[in-house]
């Protein structure tokens, strides 16, 4: 039963995504910072661009049906081949463009992400098959590396556990922008993907680190939602652990899921479930693994 939830659970995104017209995607820019942009995909997906002297680095992708639209808008707005690519993890929204921007570019991302490209990519009853070779990432980061581009050191780091087992994340130190790709869904639940070495309890664990580590940036992308600060972040991993505390002590009462669900105990953050992880999935995700003592 708790395969098939999975199996469920991780195919959601995929089905939402079928349903839209990729061609109607439009792209909103901002600049986060000078040289640092968010490419904003469909209001869904961030992409991150930082140009400059060395060239031009994208970190994430987005769809592989929506490449036409990211090349015609970094052709316009930098008018340069991309030089690296970063994947911050493996899932399709965010590698989808590497069919595209791995025609110039070097890939960086976690072994595991070229592992997972070059299988079949099996997704719920999609099977797209392995993304071909030029695509696939050939530099690796297994904890930390750094890059001299474009005046400061980009600093990349491998977080597992939280959101998949390949979680990479990159701080701009001059710029102090941070991007965190899909271990932040900001003002959303996130997806944990407990198939690919996701695990919600690490993925709070990792953002405290973040904070912890990084608490004087100044702007913190995630791969959806709108931009963070530090303190905004410091609220977002609050509201995660008051829900995953209200569904332990709910839990520890003999309260099966449905229960809960049917109580409408996460009724105050509504709103968090507007994305594709309502409150429901959220219940889901946490009560087969939560217990009063799951921060020890």
């Amino acid at each position: 039963m708790r395969n098939l939830f999975l199996s469920l659970i991780i195919s959601i995104p995929f089905i939402s995504i079928a349903q839209r017209d990729y061609s109607k995607m439009e792209i909103f820019h901002s600049e986060l910072a000078p040289g640092v942009h968010r490419l904003f995909v469909g209001n869904v997906v961030t992409v991150v661009a930082y140009d400059g002297p060395d060239g031009l680095i994208l970190i994430d992708a987005a769809y592989e049906q929506t490449a036409p639209q990211m090349r015609d808008t970094i052709n316009r707005m930098f008018g340069k081949p991309v030089k690296y690519l970063v994947n911050t993890h493996l899932h399709g929204d965010h590698t989808g463009g590497n069919i595209e921007f791995g025609k110039d570019a070097k890939v960086i991302a976690h072994q595991s992400v070229r592992y997972w490209l070059a299988s079949d990519r099996k997704q719920g009853d999609k099977v797209p098959g392995p993304m071909p070779d030029f695509a696939l990432p050939s530099i690796f980061v297994e904890n930390t590396m750094n890059l001299e581009f474009n005046g400061q050191t980009l600093e990349m780091y491998h977080l597992p556990g939280g959101h998949t087992t390949g979680d990479i994340i990159v701080y701009f130190p001059v710029s102090k922008v941070l991007v965190l790709g899909d271990l932040l869904f900001a003002d959303n639940f996130p997806f944990i993907d407990m198939n690919n070495g996701g695990n919600p309890f690490t993925f709070i664990k990792n953002l405290k680190w973040i904070v912890d580590t990084f608490g004087t940036a100044n702007i913190i992308v995630g791969g959806h939602g709108p931009v963070y600060t530090v303190d905004q972040l410091r609220n977002y991993i609050d509201t995660l652990t008051q829900t995953i505390d209200i569904i332990a002590d709910e839990k520890e009462k003999g309260k099966s899921a449905e229960q809960i669900k049917e109580a409408k105990i996460l009724g105050r953050w509504e709103s968090y479930g507007k994305f594709f992880i309502t409150e429901d999935r959220w219940i889901d995700t946490i009560y087969p693994i939560a217990d009063k003592n799951w921060q020890e």
